[in-house]
C-alpha cells in the first residue's frame, strides 16, 4: 500500500516534470520586451529614454486605412492593340462579303434576277464594304475602349493607357466605348439601304452584325494593373517619424498615452526583432525555472490540502491533460492563426475540473494553467485578472447543477461576467464608454457560447476515466433504475431501510461538505447484496426467523455474503466503481455484532475465530462512505428501540459511532471530531423526526352519532 502511494507520487512527479519540459519546448525564445504596459494606464516604471534610435510605427489599423485609401483610389491600366486587330477587321469584313454573295446567289435562283439587278445588289454593297472599312478604321483610330460592367458612371471612368513604358491618364468619354461602337456597327448598316432590298439577305447579315461584335482595341490590362497596385502598396511607408536615442518617453506614473503607446510598441518590436545577442539556452533556462516554481507551488498545495488526489494516478493524469489541453489551445491559436486567443473558452477548463475533483482543488489547477497562458496575451495582468474571476464565477454557476440545462445558464453568466470585466478596464483606461464594444467582446462571446462543449466532453470523460458526474448520479439515483426495481421487488423491507439511510446519508453529508448526491446515490445501492438471499435479513422476514435453523457461525457468514453478492449484482447491471465501494465499504471490516457476541456468550473461555464474523472491508475511505457507514447502523439499531425520545436516539446515536470510531473503521477517513460531533446532532435530529410521537384521534363514544 505504502509503496503503491510512493509510486504515484513519483508518477506525479514526472508528469509535471514532462509537462514543464513540453511547455519550455513551446515557449517562444525570443527576446521579451521588459516592461508591460496599456494604453489608459499609468506607467509603473521608471522614466524611460529610448536607447537607440527608432522609428515610431504606425498601428495595423492605420496601415490597413491607408492601403484601403490606395486600393480604392487606384486607378487602372489599360493597353491599346494595333496588330490583331487589322486583322480581325479584314476577317470581320469578308464574312460579311461571303454572307452577302451566298445570300445573291439564293436571290438570283429564286427570283431568276437579271444581270443588271445583279450588278446593283453589288455595287450597293461594294460601296457598303467601302464605308465599313472606313468606319472601322476610323473608329479604332479614335480607339474602342472596354469599360468595365462594375463601372457605373463611364463618362466619368479614368485610366491610364500604357505605351511603350510611358502612362497617360484619360477619360474614357474620350474614346468611343465597345458597346456603343456594336451598337453604330448595326446601324450604318441599317441605314445603307440593303436592309430593304431583301429581308433574307438583310436578316442574315444583320444578324452576324449583332452575334460577332469586333473586339476592343484598348482593354484593361490585369496583370499591369495588379503588379503596379501591389507595388503602391508595397511603397506605404510602415513608420512616421522617429524618436532619437536619449529622448524621454515617458516618466513614471504619468498615463499611457495614444501616441506614448505606440512609441512604446515600436520600441518593442525593435527590441524583440534584434536576437543577435539572446542566449537561447538561457531564455529556456529562465522559462524552465518559472514554471517549474509554478508546478511546485501546485505540486505542494495538494500534497498538503489533497494527498488523496496527489496519490491517485487517474487524478494526476487528467489533470495533467486538462492544463496540457488548455495551453496547447493557446498555443495553437497563438502561433497558427491571426485572432485573439480570448476566443478559447477558458471558462470551459475549470467547469470539467470541478464537474469531478473539489472546488478549491479544481480553481487551483486552472489557476496554475491560466498563470502559463497568461505569457501569451498582450496584457498578461488583464488577461489572468478577467480569465481567474470568469473561472470562478463559471464553476460557482455551476456548484449545485443536477440539471443539464444548467449549462446555459453558466454562459450567459460568463458572458456578463467577461462584459462587465471587459468594461471595467476599457473606462479605467479611457475614461469613456465609446470603445466598450471592440472586437475582444465578439470573441468573449463566441468564447461563452463554446461552453456548449460541455457536455459532450463531460461524457467522453466519464467514459476515458471512469468518472462520475452528477449528471449520472441523477440517472442512478432514480428509482426505476433496473437495479433499484429489483431491489424493491425482491426486498421491499430492505429498500425502504435504503431510502431512509439515503435521506440521511444526503443530510450529513452536505452539511460536513461532501458531495451529497454521491452519497445518496451509493447508500440507495448499499444493500444490493440482500436481494440475492432476502430470507436471511430481518427487515424481509415475515415471522418465521431462518437462522434460528442455523449455527451462529454459519448465520454469520450467510450476513456478511451479502457485501460479494452486492458486488457481483452491481458489476451485472453495469454500475459505477465509485457506487460499488459503497456496497464493500458500509461495514468497514468490522464484525457481525449480534452472532459474534452471541458465539461468546455461548462459549466462554474459548478462542473465537472472528474471520467467520468479520466482513471483508475495506474500511471507509471518504466522508460520502464513513458517513453512508453511520446511516446504516444507525438507522437499522433505531428500529429496535423501546422509546423513542431525544435523549434515547442520541444516546443510540453517539454509542453506534463511538464504537465504529474506538473500532478503527474511521483510521483511512480525514475526519475531525467537530465533523463527528456535527454528524450526530443531526443523526439525532433526523432520527428524532421520523420516530417523532403522534397525535391519537379521540373515538365517538355514541355508537348512534357513529
Amino acid at each position: 500500500m505504502k509503496f503503491k502511494k510512493y509510486s504515484v507520487i513519483v508518477y506525479a512527479i514526472l508528469l509535471f516534470l514532462l509537462s514543464v519540459a513540453f511547455v519550455v519546448y513551446l515557449f517562444p525564445k525570443e527576446k521579451k520586451f521588459q516592461y508591460s504596459f496599456s494604453e489608459g494606464s499609468p506607467w509603473l516604471h521608471d522614466d524611460l529614454m529610448a536607447p537607440f534610435d527608432f522609428p515610431v510605427y504606425k498601428s495595423e489599423s492605420e496601415l490597413k486605412e491607408e492601403k484601403d485609401s490606395i486600393k480604392e483610389n487606384f486607378i487602372p491600366y489599360f493597353i491599346k492593340d494595333t496588330l490583331m486587330l487589322k486583322v480581325n477587321a479584314v476577317d470581320y469584313i469578308s464574312e460579311l462579303e461571303k454572307i452577302w454573295t451566298e445570300d445573291i446567289m439564293i436571290k438570283i435562283n429564286d427570283y431568276d434576277i437579271n444581270t443588271f439587278e445583279e450588278n446593283l445588289l453589288i455595287k450597293k454593297f461594294d460601296l457598303y464594304k467601302i464605308f465599313l472599312e472606313s468606319f472601322i478604321d476610323d473608329a479604332y483610330k479614335k480607339c474602342v475602349v472596354s469599360i468595365p460592367d462594375t463601372v457605373e458612371d463611364s463618362d466619368k471612368f479614368r485610366f491610364f493607357l500604357y505605351k511603350a513604358s510611358v502612362s497617360k491618364l484619360y477619360y474614357a468619354n474620350s474614346f468611343i466605348a465597345h458597346k456603343d461602337f456594336k451598337d453604330e456597327l448595326s446601324e450604318q448598316y441599317r441605314n445603307s439601304g440593303l436592309m430593304h432590298i431583301d429581308s433574307l439577305t438583310g436578316y442574315n447579315i444583320r444578324n452576324y452584325i449583332s452575334k460577332n461584335q469586333l473586339p476592343a482595341n484598348v482593354y484593361y490590362d490585369k496583370d499591369l494593373s495588379n503588379g503596379i497596385l501591389e507595388s503602391q502598396l508595397d511603397a506605404v511607408s510602415t513608420s512616421r517619424g522617429m524618436v532619437q536615442k536619449g529622448e524621454l518617453i515617458i516618466l513614471k506614473g504619468n498615463i499611457v498615452s495614444e501616441y506614448e503607446n505606440k512609441v512604446l510598441l515600436s520600441l518593442k518590436k525593435e527590441v524583440e526583432a534584434d536576437d543577435s545577442d539572446v542566449n537561447h539556452y538561457l531564455i529556456s533556462v529562465g522559462v524552465s525555472l518559472l514554471f517549474l516554481s509554478l508546478y511546485l507551488i501546485l505540486f505542494l498545495y495538494l500534497y498538503y490540502h489533497d494527498r488523496k488526489v496527489l496519490t491517485s494516478f487517474k487524478a494526476n493524469t487528467f489533470f495533467a491533460l486538462q492544463m496540457l489541453l488548455l495551453i496547447g489551445s493557446v498555443l495553437g491559436v497563438f502561433y497558427y492563426t491571426e485572432i485573439s486567443i480570448n476566443v478559447i473558452p477558458f471558462a470551459l477548463f475549470p467547469l470539467l475540473l470541478f464537474t469531478f475533483y473539489r472546488f478549491n482543488v479544481s480553481f487551483i489547477v486552472y489557476f496554475a494553467s491560466i498563470l502559463i497562458a497568461g505569457f501569451f496575451a498582450p496584457d498578461s495582468f488583464e488577461f489572468v485578472f478577467i480569465q481567474s474571476i470568469v473561472g470562478m464565477i463559471a464553476m460557482y454557476s455551476l456548484k449545485n447543477t443536477r440539471k443539464r440545462s444548467q449549462i446555459f445558464i453558466s454562459m450567459i453568466y460568463v458572458f456578463i461576467t467577461y462584459l462587465l470585466l471587459h468594461s471595467g478596464f476599457v473606462l479605467m483606461r479611457q475614461g469613456e464608454f465609446t470603445d466598450l464594444m471592440t472586437t475582444d467582446v465578439y470573441l468573449y462571446g463566441i468564447s461563452s457560447v463554446l461552453l456548449v462543449l460541455y457536455l459532450p466532453i463531460v461524457y467522453l470523460y466519464e467514459k476515458l476515466f471512469s468518472f462520475l458526474s452528477d449528471f449520472t448520479l441523477m440517472e442512478l439515483s432514480d428509482t426505476n433504475n433496473p437495479a433499484l426495481r429489483h431491489l424493491a421487488e425482491k426486498t421491499p423491507g430492505t429498500f425502504q431501510h435504503s431510502v431512509q439511510v439515503a435521506n440521511l446519508v444526503e443530510s450529513v453529508t452536505a452539511e460536513l461538505g461532501g458531495n451529497s448526491l454521491l452519497a445518496r446515490t451509493g447508500a440507495l445501492y448499499h444493500d444490493l447484496g440482500k436481494s440475492a438471499h432476502p430470507e436471511y435479513f430481518i427487515e424481509n422476514q415475515s415471522g418465521n426467523n431462518i437462522h434460528d435453523k442455523l449455527g451462529l457461525e454459519e448465520s454469520a457468514q450467510r450476513i456478511i455474503s451479502h457485501v460479494n453478492a452486492g458486488v457481483e449484482l452491481a458489476r451485472k447491471y453495469k454500475l459505477p466503481n465509485q457506487v460499488i465501494n459503497f456496497i464493500t465499504m458500509h461495514h468497514g471490516d468490522s464484525v457481525t455484532k449480534y452472532f459474534y457476541n452471541s458465539w461468546i456468550n455461548e462459549n466462554p473461555g474459548k478462542q473465537v475465530d472472528i474471520t467467520k464474523f468479520q466482513y471483508p472491508g475495506p474500511k471507509p475511505d471518504s466522508i460520502e462512505t464513513v458517513v453512508m457507514m453511520m446511516a446504516d447502523a444507525i438507522e437499522a439499531a433505531s428500529r429496535t428501540l423501546k422509546v423513542y425520545t431525544p435523549e434515547s436516539i442520541e444516546k443510540l446515536v453517539g454509542a453506534i459511532i463511538d464504537g465504529q470510531l474506538n473500532d478503527g473503521q474511521y483510521d483511512n477517513v480525514d475526519i475531525t471530531m467537530r465533523q463527528i460531533s456535527t454528524a450526530k446532532k443531526i443523526f439525532t435530529e433526523k432520527i428524532s423526526n421520523i420516530y417523532h410521537s403522534r397525535i391519537v384521534y379521540p373515538e365517538i363514544n355514541d355508537k348512534k352519532q357513529q
